[in-house]
């Protein structure tokens, strides 16, 4: 926030400056170089009863609160400067808390990959150890099957062949 007082020395500044603007442009059109217009002799500058310089237009000017060459009030542009290095300062601050927050937070995201990586590690460690007992099993399992499937194949034939047997025993005791 800008002091109350400030503005207005701003504005009369900046009304200053736009008028010695238009100055040099007027002088442009009328054929005046302006720059060389600066440079070129002046009348002296004379004093008045009341104690005011002015100058050949009549124009009072105070010397102690302008700058000779420019007409910007120099208390001003102190103003404008410290203005200007207090929100520098300000906005440094800010930097370095964002920069800082970024930096915790980059730390944190480490530290939950790395906890995420042992985890997934451990898990397939211990899998890896389950692994080979339960491959054991499967096949066990398998070779079971196997050979119940040929024990099976050998009960179906001696049933196959008692059926056989029992047709031929009904048909041979209706033949007698």
């Amino acid at each position: 926030m800008e002091p109350v007082g400030r503005k207005g020395s701003r504005m009369a500044a900046k009304d200053q400056l736009e008028v010695q603007v238009m100055a040099a442009q007027e002088m442009e059109l009328a054929g005046k170089d302006p720059v060389s217009h600066e440079h070129e002799e002046r009348k002296p500058v004379t004093e008045t009863k009341e104690g005011d310089v002015t100058d050949e237009h009549g124009e009072r000017g105070s010397f102690a609160e302008t700058d000779e060459h420019t007409g910007v009030d120099t208390k001003e542009l102190e103003d404008i400067a410290a203005d200007t290095k207090e929100h520098l300062a300000a906005k440094r601050k800010r930097i370095e808390k964002i920069a800082k927050a970024c930096s915790e937070i980059k730390n944190r995201i480490k530290n939950v990959l790395r906890t995420t990586q042992l985890k997934r590690q451990k898990r397939d460690y211990r899998i890896s150890l389950k692994l080979p007992n339960v491959l054991e099993g499967v096949i066990t399992d398998e070779q079971k099957d196997e050979e119940g499937d040929g024990e099976k194949e050998e009960q179906i034939k001696i049933f196959q062949e008692q059926q056989k047997r029992w047709q031929q025993d009904g048909k041979g005791t209706e033949r007698d």
